[in-house]
């Protein structure tokens, strides 16, 4: 199966510490997102690894479900996730670094689609879609941070 990897970066003058936390709290995920239509904490850990979540999203007009796991978490360098269930296995996470700018923060998201060849092929298609998507959450997130 073909996995496809995606990546945005933007930088924010903002410091790690601050753009990492604005990135701990679920409740901006599915704000700045587009096509992310919930992103809600299973049970009562909603921070750190561990911590678990009922998201939704939408791909083509259908609702895609899953639920992601937090697998990284370091404070104020990276946070990221893997998939536990859904028809979509994903990871991807947010990574913090320091510039002379301020804090460069890149969004990665790596999946492999449903439905062998014809996922493949149609994900494909929609790469240019997934990307923009992503793009447009991070500069929304630097529009955030630097208001």
């Amino acid at each position: 199966m073909a996995r496809l990897e995606f990546s945005a970066t933007v930088t924010v003058k903002a410091d790690p510490d601050r753009a990492f936390d604005y990135f701990a709290d679920y409740r901006h995920v599915a704000q700045v997102l587009e096509g992310v239509s919930k992103w809600e904490p299973v049970g009562s850990k909603s921070r750190g690894i561990g911590a678990r979540y009922n998201v939704e999203l939408s791909a083509l007009g259908f609702p895609l479900r899953s639920v992601l796991r937090l697998n990284r978490w370091r404070k104020p360098e990276e946070i990221g996730w893997v998939s536990e269930s859904g028809i979509v296995k994903q990871e991807g996470g947010f990574t913090f670094t320091t510039t002379d700018r301020g804090v460069r923060i890149e969004l990665r998201i790596a999946y492999e689609p449903p439905g062998y060849v014809v996922g493949a092929a149609v994900a494909k298609r929609l790469e240019g879609v997934v990307r923009r998507r992503l793009q447009g959450a991070l500069d929304r997130v630097r529009d955030a941070l630097e208001s």
